[in-house]
């Protein structure tokens, strides 16, 4: 029950207390309890009019029933669960204490006790109304004025009933027993802590000497074990390395051989992408020349041949010698400027097809030295493939070198490995 509070109490003469520990708080209510049980019990355990604070213990003992009801969770308990239990405690139970209750250590605590015991309830009540707020209460009553002339007689007279200096000393005595008690009790809990620590370091070097010993054992195998088994590693990780190197260096030579190759014939596949560009746009312009032309002479001729079906004038006289020169003559520049612009048009898209494979071939060249897959032979024949001559198909007769196929290379590349 070592848990943390603040909380303020007073009794009905409103003499305060401040508590800060719930044991604390405990004690001192459980003291309080047992001193006014024990007045109580000197009382007629039959009797029913009873002053209310003779009957203190009972609330006292609410208190201490609920905290002892607390014993089982208040460990499990978080500060938000505890401070809304004891809250509950301190609404129900505590705030009424000013009204229930007056503290065993007031000197006239027990002359209060042994006026009831004495003279009974009346006389209990006007000696503590007297006492605590000066009131002169039942006076007209023989018990009451008894208890106001013994509240009297305990504030001003000498009396050795009621003389103060008897109250302080059943006061001060009573304190004591309550301070030898809990003295005792702190005594007693100290031994025994001090017995269970005496056996708990026992126990605790003991095992801890036991588990030295063990780690230490465990420790000497694990690094005999250890160095073997890194020795073995080590050799391991060396070859592996000495291999990884070696592979390295032959990747950096053949990176190095690719980049090179890459460096010489980037510039003639970017060559080759802006031809095969440029060929396509030449061959749609000629195409579309071609098709002009077609469209022109059909319009030209067809108007020409029902006109001379018609038996129309015409420019040309088809009955002359001369008209039929003439008209053989424009059919024979037609049909050689259909024929050239026809040429043109599947050169055009001739060279544009032969850029574009010259294109691929250069990256499936460089793929293939990358790989590794082509040799010294290979390499002559893809070059002599990228840089020959190309057939346009404007010339009766070409020669040079003929670009091989894509399969022959492969074929090449192949027959390399």
């Amino acid at each position: 029950m070592s848990r943390a509070i603040n909380i303020r109490i007073t009794d009905a003469s409103n003499k305060a207390w401040q508590f800060t520990g719930l044991r604390e708080l405990y004690e001192f209510i459980e003291a309080e309890k047992n001193y006014w049980k024990e007045k109580r019990d000197l009382l007629e355990k039959n009797e029913r009019n009873v002053h209310q604070y003779m009957n203190a213990h009972s609330v006292l003992q609410n208190i201490t029933n609920t905290i002892d009801n607390w014993e089982a969770n208040i460990e499990k308990w978080d500060d938000n669960q505890f401070n809304q239990q004891f809250q509950n405690l301190q609404r129900n139970n505590l705030n009424n204490l000013n009204s229930q209750w007056i503290w065993s250590g007031h000197p006239y605590s027990s002359v209060y006790a042994k006026c009831h015991k004495s003279h009974g309830n009346v006389a209990a009540t006007a000696f503590i109304d007297f006492i605590l707020r000066g009131q002169l209460n039942n006076n007209n009553h023989p018990q009451g004025f008894t208890g106001i002339m013994l509240a009297y007689e305990f504030i001003n007279q000498d009396s050795e009933l009621v003389k103060r200096r008897n109250g302080e000393k059943v006061s001060l005595g009573h304190l004591r027993n309550q301070l030898d008690e809990t003295t005792s009790n702190l005594i007693g809990e100290v031994e025994a802590f001090k017995a269970d620590f005496s056996s708990w370091d026992k126990e605790t070097k003991e095992d801890w000497d036991e588990w030295k010993e063990q780690v230490s054992t465990a420790w000497d195998e694990w690094m005999q074990a250890s160095s073997a088994e890194h020795s073995t590693q080590l050799a391991s990780q060396k070859d592996e390395f000495i291999n990884y190197m070696d592979g390295c260096r032959t990747r950096i030579l053949e990176l190095e051989n690719t980049y090179q190759e890459k460096l010489r014939l980037e510039k003639p596949a970017e060559y080759w992408k802006k031809a095969a560009r440029r060929y396509g746009i030449q061959g749609g312009l000629w195409s579309l020349a071609l098709v002009f032309s077609v469209l022109l002479g059909f319009v030209y001729f067809y108007d020409f041949f029902v006109a001379w079906l018609k038996g129309q004038e015409v420019g040309v006289k088809l009955h002359t010698l001369q008209g039929v020169i003439i008209l053989g003559s424009i059919l024979t520049v037609y049909a050689f400027l259909i024929r050239t612009i026809s040429r043109l048009v599947f050169s055009a898209f001739h060279l544009m097809r032969d850029a574009e494979e010259r294109e691929q071939l250069t990256y499936l060249y460089l793929a293939l030295n990358h790989g590794g897959d082509i040799d010294a032979s290979s390499r002559e024949i893809v070059l002599q493939a990228l840089f020959s001559r190309t057939e346009t198909g404007l010339l009766a007769s070409e020669s040079g070198p003929t670009m091989p196929g894509v399969a022959e290379l492969f074929k090449t590349a192949s027959k390399a490995k």
